[in-house]
């Protein structure tokens, strides 16, 4: 990403007869903001918009590179692609690979084969720069969408600048080469020529990051085609440097502060539910792009971003962006329950690395004679030398670092439970609670509750760790109706008998519950029709799905389903929806809550009308991914999770529609959590969710005869 660029030496379009300064403190200073910006955000969760560092970086790369190719025609009167390319392999890829090959080498040390190969594939996408589709790709992968992150997740925004710089020299040799020279332009209108192609780009990417945003937001954030708007408004300033260059001083200056607090305030204007990167990008990258302007001609010196600290920040900060998050991801997985001290090891551990790699592989190699033509010698300044203060400052980050990784060896030094987890053969003994003979169905599995939550070591699980990955639902029972959906199936209920039909409806969640619908009612003799479709909640209310296609497709099969319903009139319907969704409208929290009320009234009492029984079947309470949380460090308390605010505030409102809507509401929490609300990851040996909040069907299918005990009095 920007952080690989070279350190601005700036004559870089410089007008003529202006002095060209050596270095711009203010842009290390940008960097070093943007990278503790994004540090901050993915370690503490604060602030809230830290990943708005990221499009710092875009603008100050677009910036740099734009205005080195542009000296390098200047002077030559042509841009080398060769030297171009060299001098970015050097620069980017020697750093890129150590951490690449640490992260895959620890990552297979670390977690089961099925996450380890995915990080490895992660690894390979990261390594040809193309890590941003992959990542959009599984993002837009329903069942995938829902999974643990990647330690190599960061390394989509270095794939976004290269390929960006894949086309940009060109067009740059093109424009200010082959039509410059067929139309005999001058320099000036060469770059007007170039300031307009890239206004269009601009324009071009900013109105399909819009549409991309609203419609597949996954896509929007990975995509190159809707981040290279960002990078062009860097490139811009750097075309627009003679122009800049004429405005008086004082304006200039207050352009720097103003960009400054503007990026400063996106830093917290911007959350996660901002819609991004358009517009919720504008804010930070135009706020970037005055600061940089505002430098031009020698107005640099603002002590927020050229103070010493700042500075020696700004040269790291490729090293600290690399080595953040792997650490940061690992570190969790080793100690799950970080406290404050555990976040001090963390950024010793980052701070140590990062100084070492920039002083002993990055700057080294970046300023060395590697890929050099044979004969030919480069003209920089050698590499910097490492200074006393720099040295002591260094050994105690390595003992910081070296004290809390011995720390969490011993606390983590506990050869039963990675055995355990290896071999899979620890029995689960019951507890003292436990024993006996429940009096109920109800009370003999919350005794397996108990017992899973007192367990110090990992069971054999069904199903394994390495099998979650590959778990999926059936396709005719989750894409929907055709012709709405474009691989659903024929919903045409004409032929079912209805006084033995029972549907079920909803999104992901309802067809997560089939196992156990079928396995509880097909006995009995009923037909369990599913119009499940993934993404697409049954609510009379717009949503918005990770896929576009199901975003878009959602209300045609939801009408589908309700007319099947109304001309059919089966006997049961069942509905179950995740209470994580996405409104199209944007409200978050409370609002959300309170649309959402209104959407599951409109549904569950106007949709299904004729509907013998209709019973609404809460999700589980979401937990902790068993894909991450299960390691060969961990323990089965560290994937313990409890019952949200969130899930309660939703359960309740469903608790009032139905009692509205005149529906039976079942909120069986009980059958996930123990009375206290805490939920295993496992009971009875049985992983209880392939993710972090979809059921097995393993688990599933153990509810069977608690779910048909609650039916039962319903249906009669």
């Amino acid at each position: 990403m920007v952080l690989s660029t070279p350190t601005l030496r700036p004559e870089l379009g410089q007008p003529a007869g202006t002095r060209a300064s050596s270095f711009r403190p203010d842009i290390q200073g940008l960097r070093a903001l943007a990278v503790v910006a994004v540090i901050a955000d993915h370690l503490f969760g604060y602030p809230l918009g830290g990943f708005v560092g990221v499009d710092v970086f875009f603008v100050i790369s677009g910036f740099i590179i734009t205005g080195l190719l542009l000296r390098e025609h200047n002077k030559n009167g042509r841009i080398s692609f060769s030297d171009f390319y060299r001098r970015r392999v050097r620069r980017i890829m020697p750093i890129a690979l150590v951490v690449l090959t640490v992260t895959t080498a620890a990552s297979w040390y670390l977690f089961a084969g099925g996450r380890a190969r995915s990080i490895l594939w992660d690894g390979i996408a990261s390594s040809l720069f193309a890590a941003n589709w992959r990542f959009a790709a599984t993002g837009t992968d329903y069942m995938q969408a829902d999974g643990p992150v990647s330690p190599l997740q960061h390394y989509w925004s270095l794939s976004v600048e290269e390929q960006f710089y894949l086309i940009w020299p060109l067009m740059l040799v093109v424009i200010l080469g082959f039509l410059a020279s067929r139309f005999s332009w001058s320099e000036t209108t060469a770059r007007r020529v170039l300031g307009v192609v890239l206004i269009a780009v601009i324009a071009a990417s900013l109105a399909f990051a819009y549409g991309e945003t609203f419609n597949a937001p996954t896509v929007a954030y990975f995509s190159t085609l809707s981040r290279a708007w960002e990078l062009g408004i860097g490139a811009l300033v750097a075309v627009l440097l003679p122009l800049l260059a004429r405005i008086p001083a004082v304006i200039r200056l207050v352009s720097q502060w103003a960009g400054l607090l503007g990026i400063i305030a996106s830093l917290f204007v911007v959350t996660p539910a901002t819609a991004f990167p358009a517009p919720g990008a504008l804010l930070p990258v135009i706020a970037t792009a005055m600061v940089i302007a505002g430098g031009v001609g020698g107005q640099r010196y603002m002590s927020p971003l050229t103070n010493p600290v700042s500075r020696y920040i700004g040269d790291i900060s490729y090293s600290l962006y690399l080595w953040h998050f792997p650490v940061n991801v690992l570190g969790a997985v080793i100690a799950p329950s970080m406290g404050i001290m555990g976040h001090l090891v963390v950024i010793g551990i980052i701070l140590m690395l990062s100084v070492a790699s920039y002083h002993f592989v990055e700057d080294p190699l970046r300023h060395s004679q590697w890929l050099e033509l044979p004969g030919r010698k480069r003209h920089e300044k050698a590499p910097f030398q490492l200074t006393v203060k720099t040295q002591i400052m260094g050994i105690a980050l390595l003992a910081v670092a070296s004290i809390g990784l011995s720390a969490v060896a011993l606390v983590k030094s506990t050869p039963t439970n990675e055995g355990t987890l290896v071999a899979g053969v620890a029995p689960v003994t019951p507890s003292a609670g436990a024993t006996g003979a429940p009096a109920t169905p109800e009370g003999a599995h919350q005794a397996k509750i108990t017992t899973a939550l007192q367990a110090s070591v990992w069971p054999a699980l069904q199903p394994t760790i390495d099998d979650l990955g590959s778990k999926g639902f059936d396709k005719n029972d989750s894409e929907g109706c055709s012709p709405a959906t474009p691989r659903g199936k024929d919903c045409s209920m004409a032929s079912l008998d209805p006084e033995k039909l029972a549907v079920v409806v909803g999104d992901s969640m309802g067809a997560a519950w089939l196992p156990t619908i079928k396995a509880a009612l097909e006995p009995e003799g009923w037909t369990v029709e599913s119009m499940t479709y993934v993404g697409c909640p049954f609510l009379d209310a717009d949503t918005v799905a990770a896929d576009a296609s199901i975003t878009h497709a959602c209300p045609g099969h939801k009408a589908l389903v309700s007319a099947a319903i109304k001309e059919v009139k089966p006997a049961l319907v069942i509905v179950s929806n995740l209470y994580n969704l996405t409104l199209a409208s944007g409200v978050t929290g409370d609002a959300a809550v309170s649309e959402w009320e209104q959407a599951a009234i409109t549904a569950r009492g106007d949709w299904l009308e004729g509907a013998g029984r209709v019973v609404t079947l809460a999700p589980p309470p979401a937990g902790k991914d068993p894909k991450a949380c299960v390691t060969r460090f961990s323990t089965p308390h560290d994937c313990t999770s409890q019952v949200t605010s969130t899930w309660k505030s939703f359960a309740e409102v469903d608790q009032r529609v139905s009692k509205l809507v005149g529906d039976n509401y079942l909120d069986k929490r009980s059958w996930f959590c123990s009375a206290d609300q805490k939920c295993p990851v496992f009971i009875d040996g049985t992983i209880v969710r392939r993710d972090a909040t979809h059921i097995t069907n393993e688990y599933a299918t153990k509810l069977a005869p608690l779910l048909k005990a609650e039916l039962t009095p319903i249906l009669r």
